[in-house]
């Protein structure tokens, strides 16, 4: 079971006689006879040969390895060494927190320095410490105490440690309650026929109280509600690990958890410091006497009882004896070789779907309620045992589980749980639609990855298993990063290039909602934003019911999603000034995982065909050499195109590869924008140094005549306003 011993004593104060004499010689990991396997004893200056101190680093790191791995399954596990420093048992403090061990410490020092000096001369000479050392042990168990949190007992009170057998025979009666994987209904139809829960009678579930069923936040939050009751006693299975994993912020390998249940926890709003402090509640086994029987309730099934069940290993609990098919074998030795007042409890592992009590004094309580069986109780009360099953009325069909199984095995799925696990990238549940969008730390960390440039407008159907409307992947100004370099342009690009006008609003996207039948309106990130709205209004205003009705047929039909720019000059003017409020057709995107975008002449056609504008092709540049020249021209003071103020270019190659450019009066305003943003709010700017025109230096003044008359409270507070009136003003 999850317990650990730490031996605090100095050499020769009898921590090993002590070991063999209480049996735990197999379950003790020792110090120094890690150090005599890193090296034999080796001899010292007085001729004597002694144990080596030289590899402790090596030896110490092997140590904690070693009980780590041991911790991971549950093991009874004791440490020989002398444990004086505070910060060593600190340590170990640490390790049974993470792995939910009690932790002892078993306290030699109260032996008399004198008598442990002797005791060290009569061990054997290899072993003898020099006198010195034990000196410094008592200076240090002195001075160094056992932190708070850590049980510190003599070495007579061991038996204080074990696990021991309950009385529960006051109570009327004791549930035990199988497998639940999620089914919630079941549960409560369960309870409701035993008139709920009863302060007089004990409830003690098997585990497994999670996946596979389409109820887990409900099963959950029930048992949130019933933890701290006295009479339940919630053990742990093997899928409850998936809780801790999410509760403290860690990638769990089960799919399904990452793709169902996690999913459904926090559309729940189920908090992980509650789901850690519920997981903490969770029990090994249930060891009872009842009526003069003895119990034993596991999650998977032992073999035997042993005279010290502390001995077992939680892995062995939760997992079973023997492999997942023995199940029937592990129950036929517990009822040949237990006594007949003995009764084992567990649920998990039913491959040939026996009988609930198909060996007599073992129940099996696996009845695949996850897949429409039942809910396996088993009652005993001073009457008798009476079992139950409760048929489950919520569950996936064989048709949805297996549609599941498709989604779990997808290329989908793997981005799914990838992007949820990446820090730089941002969720949104709507239902079964997630979008993905990576966040500002992704900016700031310049975190650009296959996930994150793919995370901007992403929209997956996380039932399904399918995307349900994407934009562009992410791609980049000029010179931005180290790719877009113009040197390394000149390598990257295959022409002839082509240079489109980047239009000054907000992306839109448009796809097909087959639940709604209806078309999908979509951000960067967000379906119920403002700007969404604003998207929808525009469009709807730009084109005729009847393009939009067949628009939303052709959408559903190819399975694509619409990218738009949205220009909003009345709610969100940008830099740029439009005339009039529009939406512009960038490009048609297929939604699958890969950005597979339509050609320019085709998506040109189609948004003809329903009355959209589309973006305009500038320039097609046959060579490099072409390509710089244009590139230095454009980026000069004062270009325009075709006599218009616009923000840039995306431009794209023969292979769709893409970047953009922006211009040097749009780069302009914008940071005046951000300069009329400070002295709207404080009258001044602190960084003077982004006044570097003349232009620059007469808007400053400008905005700051205008905040000292308050006349800038009353002014539109968008660049574009503020532009036209100070051009006005000069």
């Amino acid at each position: 079971m999850r317990i650990l011993l730490l031996l605090r004593g100095a050499p020769g104060c009898g921590k090993t006689t002590w070991i063999e004499k209480n049996g735990l010689r197999l379950y003790t990991l020792s110090s120094d006879e890690i150090r005599l396997m890193y090296q034999s004893p080796v001899m010292g200056t007085d001729g004597q040969v002694h144990i080596s101190q030289d590899n402790d680093d090596a030896v110490w790191k092997t140590l904690f390895r070693i009980l780590r791995g041991r911790m991971q399954r549950g093991d009874l596990t004791v440490i020989d060494a002398t444990n004086a420093r505070t910060s060593e048992l600190n340590r170990y403090k640490e390790l049974c927190a993470e792995y939910r061990y009690r932790v002892y410490c078993v306290d030699f020092t109260d032996i008399p320095i004198e008598e442990v000096k002797m005791r060290n001369m009569a061990r054997e000479p290899f072993r003898r410490v020099p006198e010195r050392v034990i000196d410094t042990m008592y200076a240090r168990f002195a001075t160094q105490k056992v932190p708070s949190g850590i049980r510190v007992i003599r070495p007579d009170e061991l038996g204080t440690v074990w696990l021991t057998k309950l009385d529960l025979s006051h109570y009327r009666a004791i549930h035990h309650i199988g497998d639940i994987h999620g089914c919630n209904t079941a549960l409560q139809d369960y309870l409701a026929v035993e008139g709920g829960m009863k302060e007089d009678e004990f409830y003690i579930f098997v585990g497994d109280y999670i996946d596979r069923g389409i109820e887990n936040a409900e099963v959950v939050r029930f048992l949130l509600s019933i933890m701290d009751r006295k009479n339940v006693l919630l053990l742990e299975g093997n899928h409850e690990k998936n809780l801790w994993h999410w509760a403290n912020e860690e990638e769990t390998a089960d799919r399904e958890f990452e793709l169902v249940t996690k999913p459904a926890l926090e559309n729940a709003d189920i908090g992980r410091k509650e789901v850690r402090n519920l997981y903490r509640r969770f029990g090994q086994c249930a060891y009872y006497r009842y009526d003069g029987n003895t119990y034993l309730v596991t999650h998977a099934g032992l073999s035997s009882i042993p005279d010290n069940l502390s001995f077992v290993a939680t892995e062995q609990m939760i997992q079973g004896v023997g492999q997942y098919e023995d199940a029937e074998q592990v129950a036929e030795t517990f009822r040949v070789t237990s006594p007949a007042d003995c009764f084992q409890i567990y649920g998990h592992r039913n491959l040939k779907q026996v009988p609930l009590t198909a060996e007599g004094r073992v129940f099996n309580l696996e009845g695949q309620i996850e897949y429409g069986g039942s809910l396996r109780c088993l009652k005993i009360g001073h009457d008798g045992i009476l079992p139950s099953e409760t048929s489950n009325r919520v569950f996936r069909s064989p048709e949805e589980r297996e549609e599941q199984k498709r989604f779990a095995e997808s290329s989908v799925a793997d981005l799914l749980i990838s992007m949820r696990h990446n820090k730089y990238i941002m969720e949104k549940r709507y239902g079964d639609i997630s979008s993905f969008n990576f966040t500002d730390e992704a900016f700031h960390d310049k975190a650009w990855n296959s996930q994150t440039v793919r995370a901007r407008g992403l929209y997956l159907d996380t039932a399904r298993g399918k995307v349900a409307a994407r934009a562009y992947d992410k791609f980049f100004n000029i010179g931005e990063r180290e790719e877009t370099r113009m040197d390394r342009l000149q390598r990257r690009f295959h022409f002839p290039v082509t240079a489109y006008v980047k239009e000054n609003g907000y992306l839109g996207i448009v796809s097909y909602n087959d639940k709604e039948d209806d078309l999908l309106f979509a951000c960067k990130f967000t379906m119920d934003s403002l700007f969404v709205e604003r998207l929808k209004e525009i469009l709807t205003a730009s084109i005729s019911g009847e393009h939009l009705e067949k628009m939303k047929d052709y959408i559903r039909q190819k399975d694509v999603s619409f990218i738009f720019e949205c220009i909003d000059m009345e709610h969100d003017p940008h830099v740029i000034a439009y005339p009039e409020n529009r939406v512009v057709l960038l490009d048609i995107v297929q939604n699958s995982m890969e950005s597979v975008r339509y050609g320019y002449d085709e998506m040109c056609a189609i948004a003809e065909r329903f009355g959209l504008m589309h973006k305009e092709k500038a320039f097609e540049i046959p060579d490099w050499q072409t390509f710089f020249d244009w590139y230095q021209d454009i980026r000069r003071e004062g270009y325009e195109y075709r006599g218009q103020k616009i923000e840039g270019f995306v431009i794209e190659d023969r292979d769709g590869y893409m970047v953009k450019v922006k211009l040097a009066y749009y780069n302009f305003w914008k940071q005046m924008r951000a300069v009329a943003k400070e002295v709207s709010r404080k009258g001044y700017i602190d960084n003077t140094a982004m006044l570097a025109t003349p232009v620059a230096n007469e808007f400053y003044g400008w905005l700051r005549t205008q905040y000292d008359t308050g006349e800038l409270k009353r002014l539109p507070k968008d660049i574009c306003s503020l532009r036209k009136k100070f051009l006005e003003s000069r």
